[in-house]
């Protein structure tokens, strides 16, 4: 990174630091992946084209992802995936893709948008400026973020009217954080006074700063606050939590507890109902200036993560479909795209033998590509219709090579 004298220890990025242009092509690729490793966005989603429905994402709603991904450099992430609602056969898709502390993926994503490798109409955009000044303390060792911010996460709204450079909502993925007595809001305090105002352009309001600790410091035991979002792409201000390890039976008294309500009780019938179907939660709840956002996200999957190799997915999309959340096809079209790419097929992928690559301190390992199901999110609020979303991605992970030379 240039300039990295200039940074100081909050990370805050000096005022006239910008973007510079470069003009690029989409590339063609061949079906025939030789390396999964350091790949390109682009390539990564070209490799796995042939394996998703048209009628879940159209033609031409992956070629616009592909042109998106096209900006995106370098190996700037290993962990992509699609957003797609599933009670209607719209085939539209939002993407994200997440930048890891690891294998040099932030320091890339830090260079993409620092060091003149932006196209200009990226460079424009506020959005985009705040996202690479986060980038760049990102990497700096002597800002709070190096060690506290453990990847991000951009995701696109694509499925809308199609735009080749959005503004992404941008979810910060944090050491666990958890606050069980008041002074441990100070070992916090580089959240809401450094982290969030780099990504939204200006400091967080005392009341909102009062709100978020609020949420984190009446979180339920044993749960973890690990992803902390801002909707840049959207006119709506705020913050969303994502609160991961919680229980099904503390989500609606830590609803309450942050005066949120649901006079009809549908809320924790729902969660009874879910209970039967999925064996993890993740809350998803929105903070804004006047307290908690009525609607909320529950995101149901399953434990331990078994990825490509999962087989309870069909029966909850079966529970989907008869609330009428989940079309039949969708159900199809989801399980189908399910299957792994493997540099080295002599030896079948298992969790056992294969791990998530970021983890791998070698640079030497055989790589297998796998498309799986994250999670289903159930979007609910109070008196109003329910959403459900898939969230169907690709990891690469890699088998260790014998007698490997580290680097």
């Amino acid at each position: 990174m240039n300039n990295v004298k200039e940074w100081n220890h909050e990370g805050m990025l000096p005022e006239n630091v910008s973007f510079g242009e470069i003009k690029r092509e989409i590339p063609s690729f061949s079906q025939d992946i030789h390396s999964l490793k350091y790949t390109h966005p682009v390539e990564y989603l070209s490799s796995i084209e042939s394996f998703v429905s048209k009628e879940l994402i159209s033609s031409q709603n992956f070629t616009e992802i592909k042109k998106l991904a096209s900006h995106f450099t370098e190996n700037i992430t290993s962990f992509f995936g699609f957003e797609t609602r599933l009670n209607n056969l719209d085939a539209r898709s939002d993407y994200l893709f997440a930048v890891s502390s690891k294998k040099g993926e932030r320091e890339a994503l830090a260079r993409l948008l620092q060091d003149e490798n932006i196209s200009e109409s990226f460079k424009n955009q506020p959005e985009w400026q705040n996202v690479g000044k986060f980038a760049a303390a990102w990497v700096n060792p002597n800002s709070i973020l190096y060690n506290k911010v453990l990847g991000l996460w951009l995701e696109f709204d694509t499925a809308g009217s199609p735009n080749e450079r959005p503004a992404p909502c941008v979810f910060i993925s944090t050491v666990p954080i958890r606050i069980d007595a008041p002074k441990d809001i100070q070992k916090y305090a580089w959240l809401a006074d450094t982290a969030l105002p780099l990504l939204i352009g200006k400091p967080l309001s005392e009341k909102m700063k009062q709100h978020l600790f609020d949420a984190i410091q009446h979180m339920p035991k044993d749960s973890l606050l690990f992803n902390v979002g801002v909707m840049l792409s959207r006119s709506s201000a705020g913050v969303r939590l994502v609160i991961n390890r919680i229980q099904s039976t503390q989500i609606i008294s830590y609803l309450k507890s942050l005066s949120w309500t649901d006079e009809q009780g549908e809320g924790l019938k729902l969660i009874k109902e879910l209970e039967q179907e999925v064996s993890r939660f993740v809350l998803h709840i929105g903070i804004t200036e006047d307290g908690i956002d009525p609607k909320i996200g529950i995101e149901c999957s399953f434990y331990p993560d078994r990825y490509n190799l999962e087989t309870r997915w069909s029966g909850f999309f079966d529970y989907l479909i008869k609330k009428g959340l989940c079309l039949p096809e969708k159900k199809e079209m989801l399980l189908g795209f399910l299957g792994v790419e493997q540099e080295d097929a002599s030896h079948e992928f298992s969790l056992e033998s294969y791990m998530t690559a970021v983890k791998l301190p070698e640079k030497n390992y055989s790589g297998a590509l796998v498309r799986f199901i994250s999670h289903v999110k159930i979007c609910y609020k109070p008196s109003h219709p329910l959403e459900a979303k898939a969230y169907p991605g690709a990891r690469l992970f890699g088998r260790p090579q014998t007698n490997t030379n580290y680097q």
